[in-house]
């Protein structure tokens, strides 16, 4: 591609997602509730123990999370909303470092309040679960990769974290392209260099911290990568359920057959009744940006399993 048309990315992506909104979403709409009137909806079983564990859906922005969110929110026993956003603040208001004088100020203590918050956040997720008809909770916010050890402090050693991670250069493409004046890649633009580039130390920063903090946690994380679940989806989600010791139903390999709560969440997956294999994304800009990309990412990307590349310059 020429650094002209790269140039253009961002208003002729935007104006593609647009158009495929407008075309797309009520053909995919229509066809769920067609199916749900043809299939009777699996009536969900309770379990006591299971039922008291969260599931909290990790990745950055781009990396697939919606896409991972609707798979498990077709699951007949977990609701998974779309971003709900309040967590990424409350973790951040515990990771804050004068955060325990704030709370003895009024006579608490950080863990007090830290149980409080997490009584209060699933009261309010199950409320959601139980309109869903569905007895266990699950979030996905990409912004909490930016404070997850507020984030376990907030929620307690019972949940499980269910992580994704995608190809750098690729989510770097997507961002750069959709994305460049979005405000948590600002401290990344400021630093100076194409959106681009920014948009690949967004990448590794947020996955770096992923990758150190599974390695603390390995008992209560499962990672997938979104290559796999694009190419190979049976067998990635048997996977996932089988961590969070659920049954496995092949429904949710149909993720958008069901009805989804609105929200928040990348627009794209709402239009789409497959799994799409999108990788590559980064082939579109010119290779010298490529390069400095790989160069950018590559440590991270081989220490989540991606293989090495070479690039040469003609």
């Amino acid at each position: 591609m020429s650094p002209m048309l790269a140039g253009h990315m961002p208003s002729l992506s935007r104006a593609y997602t647009a158009a495929r909104l407008r075309l797309m979403r009520p053909v995919v709409r229509a066809r769920g509730a067609a199916l749900r009137l043809l299939r009777p909806r699996r009536t969900a079983e309770h379990n006591e123990a299971l039922d008291q564990v969260p599931i909290i859906v990790l990745g950055c922005h781009r990396s697939g999370t919606s896409l991972l969110r609707r798979c498990l929110d077709s699951h007949s026993r977990i609701a998974c909303p779309p971003e709900t956003l309040f967590l990424e603040g409350l973790a951040a208001t515990l990771e804050y470092p004068d955060a325990d004088k704030g709370f003895a100020g009024i006579g608490l203590t950080t863990e007090v309040a830290a149980a409080d918050l997490r009584g209060l956040i699933d009261r309010w997720m199950r409320q959601h679960a139980a309109r869903e008809g569905k007895p266990r909770w699950a979030d996905k916010s990409p912004g909490v990769l930016a404070y997850l050890d507020g984030l376990d402090r907030l929620l307690g050693p019972r949940v499980r974290y269910v992580a994704i991670v995608r190809d750098g250069m690729d989510v770097a493409t997507s961002l750069g392209a959709t994305e460049p004046r979005w405000w948590q890649l600002q401290p990344y633009l400021d630093a100076g260099g194409d959106p681009y580039l920014a948009a690949g130390r967004y990448w590794v920063e947020r996955n770096e911290a992923l990758h150190a903090f599974l390695d603390r946690h390995p008992e209560r994380s499962h990672l997938l990568r979104y290559t796999d679940l694009v190419t190979q989806p049976e067998d990635t989600l048997k996977a996932v359920f089988a961590s969070l010791r659920e049954a496995w139903e092949p429904e949710v390999l149909d993720f958008n057959a069901h009805a989804h709560a609105p929200g928040l969440e990348d627009h794209h997956v709402s239009t789409t009744t497959r799994f799409e294999d999108n990788r590559g994304r980064h082939r579109r800009l010119p290779q010298p940006l490529q390069v400095q990309l790989w160069d950018l990412v590559r440590e991270t990307m081989l220490r989540f399993g991606y293989g090495d590349r070479s690039y040469s310059i003609v």
